[in-house]
Formats: C-alpha cells, sequence, structure tokens
C-alpha cells in the first residue's frame, strides 16, 4: 500500500487514496475543515433533528392553551380565541421552517448545528441549499431504503459516507 506524506495533525502516514487521516480523521490537504463527524455524533444529530420539531410542536400546543384561556379570560370570542392559537401555531412553524431553511443554506441542520457539525462537498466548499435540500430529503430517502442499509453504510465507509453523501460527494465534519 502506498502512503502520502504524514498528516500534518497526528504524524500518520494515511492512504493514498483517501483525504482523511485514518487515525485522526483530519482532512490532509487542508486540515481547516475539520475531522469527520464519528457515527455516533452523525445518529445524534438526526435524531435532535427529528425531536426538535415534536418539541416545538408540543411547546405551541401548551402555549397555545395557555394563550387560548387567556383570551377567554378577557372575553374574547370562542371563534377570535381559535383563530389567534391558529395563527401563533403557523407563526411558530414558519419560524422553524424559515431557520431550517436558513441553515439549509449554510450546510447544516439544526440537530447538526446544535453538536457543532456541517456539511462538506467533496470540493471541500459548503454544501448549499440544493444539495442540502437533495442530500437531506431526496439522498436520506434512499438510505433509509433496503432497512437502513443506507444509514448502516456510514459504518463500514471509510469515509463515514452513507448513500446520501455519496449521492451528493458530501462529508459531515465538526465544525
Amino acid at each position: 500500500m502506498t502512503h502520502r506524506a504524514p498528516c500534518t495533525t497526528c504524524g500518520a502516514n494515511s492512504r493514498l487514496d483517501s483525504d482523511w487521516c485514518h487515525i485522526c480523521r483530519t482532512h490532509l490537504s487542508n486540515p481547516r475543515l475539520g475531522r469527520l463527524a464519528s457515527p455516533g455524533k452523525r445518529l445524534g444529530a438526526y435524531l435532535l433533528d427529528g425531536f426538535i420539531p415534536v418539541l416545538v410542536l408540543v411547546f405551541v400546543v401548551a402555549f397555545g392553551g395557555l394563550f387560548g384561556g387567556l383570551l377567554d379570560l378577557g372575553g374574547a370570542s370562542a371563534e377570535t380565541t381559535t383563530s389567534m392559537v391558529m395563527l401563533v401555531i403557523w407563526g411558530v412553524f414558519a419560524a422553524y421552517l424559515a431557520l431550517s431553511l436558513v441553515l439549509f443554506c449554510r450546510g447544516t441542520t439544526p440537530g447538526k448545528l446544535l453538536l457543532h457539525m456541517r456539511v462538506i462537498r467533496q470540493d471541500e466548499s459548503t454544501a448549499g441549499f440544493l444539495t442540502m435540500l437533495g442530500r437531506e430529503w431526496i439522498g436520506k430517502a434512499l438510505s433509509g431504503l433496503l432497512g437502513g442499509l443506507g444509514y448502516i453504510w456510514i459504518l463500514i465507509d471509510r469515509d463515514n459516507q452513507g448513500w446520501h453523501d455519496k449521492l451528493v460527494a458530501t462529508y459531515v465534519v465538526e465544525a
């Protein structure tokens, strides 16, 4: 096996066929890009991305009930109360959607942001909106096929890429 120059971060000799150090997981030619995120950390972000909207929904429903009760105490009609509660629910939903879209444009998701990760493209640039859209919505649907084999692939791939990463040529790195 042929090796390239030692990793500038940990000094390990890395294989020529990889852009990432097999010991410290740092990018070999541009260590400022960061390290490949571990499969466990990626799983945590995935779970957070599913949990955060549920948490927001629970908050909105609880707040909506409290807000509706206050409107009832103030003498508002049932129609006004319902309209105001629905307005709050849709407003919070729109705000969360807007935040998610802004994060997509920056190559991350709410869960990845909380765990200090981002998605980069193979050319070392930050993944943009269209790349993230393809990765998160189309690629992850494909990764879930065949019993989630596309996600399991992260555990056996040399660069921790799932099928959704390979589809759009991305890596998940620690920011």
